[in-house]
This record gives C-alpha cells, structure tokens and sequence, in this order.
C-alpha cells in the first residue's frame, strides 16, 4: 500500500456550522517522513518511540486546530461552553481516527518491509540467472570438450583393440613358454627319480656284497677252525699217549717199588684209563666225525654258493662298470640340463614379472572397458526399442505380405519395418502403407539366441553397476513370454547363464559377485510374490493381507519392495528351480484371444552386487527382466467378470506406461510433473527410465493379417518409446 492509499479522516461540521478540516495530511507525514526515509530499506517495523512521539505531534495538532480562534477586546480568547463540548467530541473522534491511521501505517511499514525483501530477493535471482548463464556457457564449453573427448576415446578404444591383439599375442607366447617350462620341470623330475632309483640299486647292490663277503668270511673261518680241530686231534692223541706211558713208567716205577701194594691200584688205574680211551673213541666215531662231515657238506655247498656269488659278482662288476659309465653321462646330461634349467628359471621369472604386469594392465582396462562400455551403451542410446515378429500359427492367416522388413543400416544403426493396410473397400489402390524404425527386428526365422546376442550387452551393463530393465510389450499371443522365460532358450535363463559365466571369468581379476532375485507380479494393480511360501488354503488369504511398497532411495537410484522374498542365486539348478515355482504361481487364464493368456506383469529382479579385492572398487546393479501382460481389446477376447477387471487393469497400467512415455518426450519434462505413480508398473519402471538406466523394450508383434490393427497399435507406442530420450537428473 502506498502513501496515496492511505485513507483520510472525513470533514466534520461543529455546531457553529463551520467545517473543521481534517488534521493537515502534510503535517502527518512530514512527522514520520524523517523515520520513514531512514527506514526505507529494512524490515522491521518502527520502534514504539517513535510512534509514541508521533502520536503527540499528531495530538498536539489536533488541539491546535479544534479550538476557535476569536478575538476580544483586551486580545485574548477564552472558550465558550459550547465550543468546549464540541472540542471534546472532536477529540474522541479524532482519537480513534488517529489509531486507526496508526494501524495503517503500521501495516504500511510491514508491507513495506516485504516489499524490499521481495526487492532484495529478486536482485537475488537475477544474481542466480547470471550464474546460471555462466553455468551455461561453460557446460556449452564442456560439451564440446565432451564431444572431442568422445572423438579421443574412440580414437583410444581403437588403440586398445590393437593393444588387446598384441597383448593376446604375448599371452599365448607366455603360455608356450610355460609349456616348455613344464616339461623341462616334469623332464627334470624324472632325471631325479631316476637318479635316486639309480642310488638306491647301487647301495642295494654294494649291501649284498658286502654281506655276502661277510657271510663267505665266516664260513671259511668256521672251516679253518675245523680243519685245524681235525689237524689236532692226532697230536692230542699223541700227547696223551706220552703222558700215559710216562705215567705208566712212573707208575711202573712205583709198582716195581710198591708192587705187590699198588698193583690193584694200578690195575683198577689201567681199567679207568682204558675205560676213557674207549669212551673217548666212542664220541670220536659217534659224535665228532659226523660233524666231521656234515661239516664237510656244508664247505663244499659253501664253496659252491662262493662260486655262484663269485660269477655273480663278476656280472655285477660289468654291470656297475656299464652303470658307472652311464652314470658319467647322466651326470654330464644332468649338469647339462641345470644350466638349461637355470637358465629356464630366468626365462620363466621374466615371464612371471610380464604377467604381473599383464595382470595389472588387464585389471586396469577392465576398468577402462567398463568406463568405455557405458559411453558405448549411452551412444547407443540408454532407451532402446527391438521388435520381433511371431510367425503365424497353423490356425491363423499364413499371408504374411502386409509386414515387409528391409535390411539393416549400418551406417545409421537402425532397421525399418514397413506395414501395408488395406483402405477402405480392400482396393489396392488406397492402400496405405507405415514406415517404423527400431534399433534391431527380429525376423520370424531369429531364435531366442539371436535376440540374446543383442541382449548381452545390456546384461553387461547390468555387472558395471547400472540399472537395467528389459521388458516385453505386445498384444496378448504375440510370443513375450517365450521370448523372457522360454525354459530352454529364454530371455531370463539365457542371461543368468551369461552372468554365471562372466562373474567367473571376473574371479581371475579380483572380482566377487553375490548375485540374489525376487520374482514378483503385478495382478489387478496389487503387487503379488511369486516365491513365496505356499500354506494351503491360507495362500489367497496371505496374498491380500500381506502389503507390498514400492520404495525408491532417490541418493543411490536403487528401488526396493518391502515383505518380499529374496532368493541367492548360486547355480543354474536354482534358477530353474526358482522359474519353476514362479510360474506355477502366476496367474494365467484362457480368452478368445489367447489359451493361455498372462493376467499380471510378471518381473524377475535380479540384484549384482560386486566387489573387487585388488582394487577396492565396488558394483551395485539392479537388473528387472519383465514380461508384460498383453494388450488386448475387450471386444475380440469378449472377456467377463473377473477377466474383465483384469483387462481393465492391464489396459489402465500399459495406458499408464504411455503416458510417461509422453510426458518424458515433453521438451520441458524438467518442469513438468512425471506420472509415474498412476501405476504400479510406472512407479517400479522410475528409475529405469530416469538418470543414467538403461532400458530396451521388446514390441512383440504378430505377422498373421488378422492382426494387423494390433500390430499398427503396438508399432505406434513402441515408435513413442524409441523416441524417448533419457532424462537425467530427474
């Protein structure tokens, strides 16, 4: 409000019948015009002394002008009765005319105050703007320097291919020469073994002699000490027999001195003596000359195993002068083969210092490659649209002439379907035909393994770390099933089996993947768990009293669903044990339009999270591989009942889908509002549509003619969605 505006206080008339002006409007301001200007750029209302004083100038001149002014004779002016009255009301009247201009200018000033603020805040702005101009400018400059980098990149990808050869080239020289370190290890090995066999004989060898030596010794020392036994018996013999004839004289001599005394004695001597001479020639044939000659026996067999021993020894003598002569060589062959081996060690510690460094440049340009993959996947394009064409079935129409696929262009990346249509009264002369490009068609005769082919990639994109959503769209019978979770071939076995293959392939690199999923529907607009547990009767009841939320952490671009069933992944068996039991559980119904026709969107999500013990870095991927329920008019499936509503809610989710298709083509989409909570689908697809997501969409089309108004519909949402550009930031 400004000071014009400010409301004045009415003339009134005082009984007199003269008119008293308002307060002077000049002295008002001119008593706050001061404290006005000096508070023209703040914000805070006026003190309470400057009011207060305000409000007593204003009094002041309120008196003044409510008394008459009247002249007497002496010069002096006194008030009458009446006017005295009249000077009271007025001063009533103007007290609470005089508050409520207070009261206004009050407002005034706090008004006042907003406006400067409002000031101070646009001059703020226009600060902004020329920082966000020159923002501006240097992403211009930044863009362009992005674009020569993007140059220099491919100009490097082009290096590191050539790099990539030449490194495959050395491996495999690298490999040869571990080959031949192999086998002069393993060659080595044997020249050992042999060596030691070699040892061991010989010692064997030398301990038999040498106890075959000892053995022949202490025979020939048994027999010398026999033989010699034998010699001495003639000289005992001898000996006794001079002892006993010289006893006999000297008993001779003493029988002759006591011979009639000791001549019994004697006898009875020569009786005893006689007695040991029998008795001891008894022993000598009884017991002494058997042993004689068993002994005998014995030397002879001895003197024979000497002979046999002694021509083996000779043989053994050849033989160890034929072995000490190849044991020279060996040992010539053997000092030979360690200076090679030395010099092999040599070779095969450089070899192992090249693989380190080999090993360190492929951890580095697995980074690079990572780096350089998601440039590629972005060029690409971060939202990519693939149509496929089902061949007729044998109950369909086999005229397939109105859908004509052209080749691929290679220059421009994309491949054209043409649709010819019919106008109306089936002349060909108004016929009509409709031009779609797409990324990549898949042709009637393409199997699920040329559609992976394309698909691989994504997957990839998928273990750097990104989030990936690959879905299938159509009208119900077009093939989107077989073409995810066909068990042998599809979309979702195939690619568990190429993330089990390249996470191994990672191990040699440092890098550890725990890969879990979760494998929900989406049925009459309710979020349904595919794994969870069955109780019976008490499934359906599980089902609607167990709540589902979709949560997005809008830090990290990671979506989550509460009270849901997470499985690890850790062989192909489980996969295919946790397909199984989610398809039982889908829900699948049988209309005019298909016999077995999906009910719900189903959605494998698949969670990589991986770590890098080497280099410290770490992967945290979401991967959603989902099979859409078809589109499908109510009219030609003619559905009723519970299969109507699920058609309304399958309509509504994928009219949904294109409206965010739609508002994301918006070229002011950073202004306007996404609708991406219309729908459960849409809310689950926020992320993969938004920042740096890739997605790749599959319009899954019939070639039979009958389909043709079908296949014109699905072509013209998929044409929307390959027309959308990723919004980031949003």
């Amino acid at each position: 409000m400004s000071m014009r505006d400010t409301p004045r206080t009415p003339l009134r008339t005082s009984a007199a019948g003269s008119r008293i002006p308002s307060p002077s409007r000049t002295s008002q301001i001119g008593s706050i015009s001061t404290a006005q200007q000096k508070r023209r750029y703040t914000s805070s209302p006026p003190s309470k002394r400057a009011v207060s004083s305000t409000f007593a100038a204003e009094k002041r001149n309120t008196i003044h002008s409510r008394i008459p002014q009247s002249s007497s004779s002496n010069g002096l002016s006194a008030p009458t009765s009446g006017s005295s009255s009249s000077s009271a009301n007025l001063t009533k009247f103007y007290k609470s005319n005089i508050l409520e201009l207070n009261e206004l200018q009050e407002t005034l000033y706090r008004k006042k105050s907003i406006l400067d603020a409002k000031n101070d805040e646009y001059d703020g702005y226009k600060q902004k703007q020329q920082e966000i101009q020159i923002k501006w400018d240097k992403v211009a400059a930044e863009k362009k320097r992005v674009e020569n980098e993007l140059h220099m990149k491919q100009n490097e990808l082009q290096r590191c291919k050539q790099s990539s050869i030449e490194k495959k080239r050395i491996l495999e020289q690298g490999h040869a020469l571990q080959i031949r370190e192999l086998e002069a290890k393993n060659q080595s090995e044997i020249n050992r073994m042999r060596n030691e066999f070699d040892s061991k004989i010989e010692k064997l060898k030398h301990d038999k002699i040498k106890e075959f030596e000892t053995k022949r010794n202490d025979l020939l020392d048994q027999v010398e000490g026999k033989k010699n036994s034998i010699l001495m018996n003639d000289t005992i013999l001898a000996d006794m027999k001079r002892e006993i004839d010289n006893k006999y004289i000297g008993l001779k001599e003493e029988w002759l001195n006591n011979f009639q005394a000791d001549w019994t004695k004697q006898v009875e001597i020569n009786e005893k003596t006689s007695q040991d001479i029998s008795t001891m020639q008894t022993k000598l044939d009884n017991e002494l000359n058997p042993e004689i000659e068993e002994l005998t026996k014995k030397l002879a067999e001895s003197k024979e195993r000497f002979e046999k021993l002694q021509a083996t020894l000779d043989d053994r003598t050849d033989e160890t002068k034929e072995l000490v002569a190849k044991i020279d060589e060996k040992e010539k062959q053997i000092s030979d083969s360690k200076l090679k081996s030395e010099e092999l060690s040599k070779d095969i510690q450089s070899i192992k210092d090249k693989l380190k460094i080999v090993d360190n440049e492929l951890i580095k340009e697995e980074t690079v490659r990572r780096t350089l993959h998601n440039e590629l996947q972005e060029l690409r394009g971060n939202i990519r649209v693939y149509c496929r064409l089902r061949p007729p079935l044998p109950s369909e129409d086999q005229d397939t002439s109105n859908l004509n696929v052209e080749k691929f262009d290679d220059s421009n990346g994309t491949q054209t379907i043409d649709v010819h249509k019919q106008g109306y009264g089936g002349s060909s002369n108004n016929q009509q035909t409709s031009h779609f490009k797409f990324d990549k068609i898949f042709d009637t005769d393409d199997t699920n393994y040329d559609v992976f082919n394309e698909v691989g990639q994504l997957v990839q994109s998928a273990l750097d770390g990104y989030n990936v959503c690959i879905f299938a769209y159509g009208q119900t019978g077009s093939g989107k099933t077989y073409t995810m979770l066909n068990p042998k071939d599809g979309i979702i076995p195939l690619t568990i089996t190429h993330i089990f293959d390249w996470t191994e392939n990672l191990k040699e690199r440092g890098w550890c993947y725990s890969i879990t999923c979760q494998f929900i529907e989406i049925y009459n607009e309710n979020i349904v768990d595919l794994l969870r547990n069955r109780n019976g009767n008490d499934d359906t009841e599980s089902i609607t009293t167990t709540r589902h939320d979709i949560r997005h952490n809008m830090d990290t671009q990671r979506t989550t669903i509460t009270n849901i069933t997470t499985c690890k992944l850790d062989s192909e068996a489980t996969v295919h044990s946790v397909l199984q039991r989610a398809s039982k559980l889908r829900s699948t119904a049988t209309t005019k339009s298909n016999e077995h026709s999906s009910r719900s969107h189903s959605i494998f999500i698949v969670h990589l999270r991986g770590e890098n013990s080497k280099t410290g870095e770490m992967s945290e991927g979401t991967l959603n591989l989902i099979d859409l329920a078809g589109s499908e008019r109510i009219n030609s499936s003619q559905v009723t009942g519970e299969r109507l509503r699920e058609t309304q809610h399958i309509n509504k989710s994928l009219s949904c889908l294109g409206d965010v298709i739609h508002a994301l083509n918006d070229n002011s989409v950073s202004k306007r509002h996404i609708p991406f909570r219309n729908s459960k689908l849409t809310y689950l697809l926020q992320n993969s549509l938004t920042g740096n997501s890739k997605t790749l969409m599959f319009v899954n089309i019939s070639s039979a003619s009958n389909h043709l108004n079908e296949t014109l519909n699905s072509l013209r949402f998929a044409s929307k969605v390959n027309a959308t550009k990723m919004q980031k930031g949003l």
